[in-house]
C-alpha cells in the first residue's frame, strides 16, 4: 500500500522564497504533500490556530533558518521559532536546516537589527542543542539536502500517513482479515499442541518402555594380572533396554542439532556405558575389566530410525553451504517435551518423622554399645 506524509515547511518567508519553493519541489518529486505559509499568513490569531491544526495534521516538521529571524508575535518570539516550539511539544520529527554562514548573507536576506540578530543567534543555538542539524549553502544544496533527510528520516520514524481512499480496506475486509487472524491463531495453537503429544500413526511402533534386543562384543581382562593381555576373552553378549532409555542418553546432544557421527557416537556410548553396568556384576566377571567394547552399526541404524519413526528427532532443514552435505539431526517439538520429561529432576518430599529428641536417645544408644564393647 503507497504511502503519502504530509510535510510541514517552516521558516521565515521573504528572504527564503526561492529556498522554499526548491524544498516544496523536492517534497512534491517524492510524492509526498508540502504544508506551509503559503497558504495563510502567520498574523492573527485566528491564522495561528490554523497553523496549529496544520502541525497537528502534518507527518514530519521541516525548518529551514537563514538569516533572519522573522516577524513577532504579540509575545515577542518569532513565528518560526514558535511553529518549531509547537512541533517539538507535538512530538513531531523534525528536519531541522540551517544556512552554513548567515552572517555572509546579502543585506536583503540577513538581520541588520541587533537585538532581531540575537533572536535568531539563540534560536540557532536552541535547535542545534536539540537535534543534529544539517547545514546548506544555497537553493540547491537545500533542495538537495530536504530530499537526502527526509528520506532518512521517513525510513527511520515512519509515522501515520495518507493512503488513497481506493485502498483502504472496508468494513468487511477488515472483518475477513480478523477472522483470518483469529483462525491463524486457532490453527498456530492447535499445531503447537499436536506437536507435543505423541503423533498419530506411531502407536504400533516398539516406543516408551518397550525394550529393544542390542548386542555388543567386549573384552574381559584380568585386573591383577601380571601379563593382563595374555589373558583376555572376547565375549559376545546382549542387554534390552528401553527405547525412553536410549532417547534419553542420546537426547540432550540434539538440543540444538548434533551430526550424524554425534548421535552415532553417542548412541554407542550409552550401549558401552549400559553393557559394562549389566556384565560388570555379573559373577564371571567381578575381578575383570571389561574393556574394548564394539557394536553392530546395523543395530546403531535402526535405533536412529526407530526415533526418527516415532517422530522424536528429525533431520534439521536448516540452510547451509553448497560443500556442507553432512547430516545434522535435531529434536522435535515432541521430542524436546519427552525428554524434559524424561531427564529432569523431580522433587522428591522429604519425611520429616523423626524427632530431634529421638535422635539424641539414639546417640545416647550408640554411646552405651561403645562402653560395653569396651569393657568386653
Amino acid at each position: 500500500m503507497d504511502k503519502r506524509y504530509q510535510v510541514f515547511v517552516s521558516s521565515t518567508f521573504t528572504d527564503l522564497k526561492d529556498e522554499r519553493q526548491g524544498v516544496l519541489k523536492a517534497i512534491l518529486e517524492l510524492d509526498h504533500m508540502p504544508a506551509g505559509m503559503e497558504l495563510f499568513p502567520a498574523t492573527d490569531a485566528s491564522a495561528w490556530q490554523l497553523i496549529t491544526d496544520v502541525i497537528d495534521a502534518s507527518d514530519y516538521y521541516v525548518l529551514i533558518v537563514g538569516g533572519r529571524y522573522g516577524s513577532l508575535d504579540e509575545t515577542g518570539i518569532g513565528y518560526t521559532e514558535k511553529e518549531y516550539d509547537h512541533a517539538v511539544a507535538t512530538k513531531k520529527p523534525v528536519v531541522p536546516l540551517l544556512h552554513e554562514k548567515p552572517d555572509n548573507l546579502p543585506r536583503d536576506k540577513t538581520e541588520t537589527d541587533a537585538s532581531a540578530w540575537k533572536r535568531l543567534t539563540a534560536f540557532r543555538e536552541k535547535v542545534e542543542k536539540r537535534h543534529t542539524c544539517v547545514y546548506w549553502k544555497n537553493a540547491e544544496d537545500l533542495k538537495s539536502k530536504v530530499i537526502v533527510g527526509l528520506t532518512a528520516i521517513i525510513k527511520r520514524q515512519p509515522m501515520v500517513g495518507w493512503v488513497r481512499a481506493d485502498q483502504v480496506p472496508t468494513g468487511a475486509t477488515l472483518v475477513e482479515v480478523l477472522t483470518l487472524r483469529n483462525r491463524v491463531a486457532e490453527l498456530e495453537a492447535v499445531s503447537t499442541a499436536r506437536d507435543t503429544v505423541p503423533p498419530p500413526g506411531t502407536e504400533g511402533l516398539a516406543q516408551g518402555t518397550d525394550r529393544v534386543d542390542l548386542s555388543v562384543t567386549f573384552t574381559a581382562r584380568p585386573r591383577n594380572s601380571r601379563y593382563p593381555h595374555d589373558q583376555d576373552v572376547r565375549y559376545r553378549g546382549s542387554l534390552n533396554p528401553t527405547w525412553n532409555q536410549i532417547f534419553a542418553a542420546v537426547a540432550p546432544t540434539m538440543t540444538n542439532e548434533a551430526t550424524d557421527a554425534v548421535l552415532r557416537s553417542a548412541l554407542k556410548a550409552f550401549i558401552t556405558q549400559e553393557a559394562r553396568r549389566v556384565y560388570q556384576e555379573k559373577k564371571p566377571f567381578k575381578d575383570k575389566s571389561l574393556v574394548d567394547f564394539s557394536h553392530a552399526s546395523s543395530e546403531v541404524d535402526t535405533c536412529i530410525i526407530q526415533l526418527r519413526a516415532l517422530r522424536l528427532i528429525k533431520i534439521n532443514d536448516k540452510k547451509r553451504s553448497v560443500t556442507d552435505r553432512g547430516t545434522y539431526w535435531t529434536l522435535t517439538p515432541y521430542g524436546d517435551v519427552l525428554m524434559v520429561q524424561l531427564r529432569a529432576v523431580h522433587r522428591e518430599p522429604i519425611e520429616d518423622d523423626v524427632q530431634p529428641g529421638e535422635v539424641e536417645e539414639e546417640e545416647e544408644e550408640e554411646e552405651e554399645d561403645d562402653e560395653a564393647k569396651g569393657e568386653g
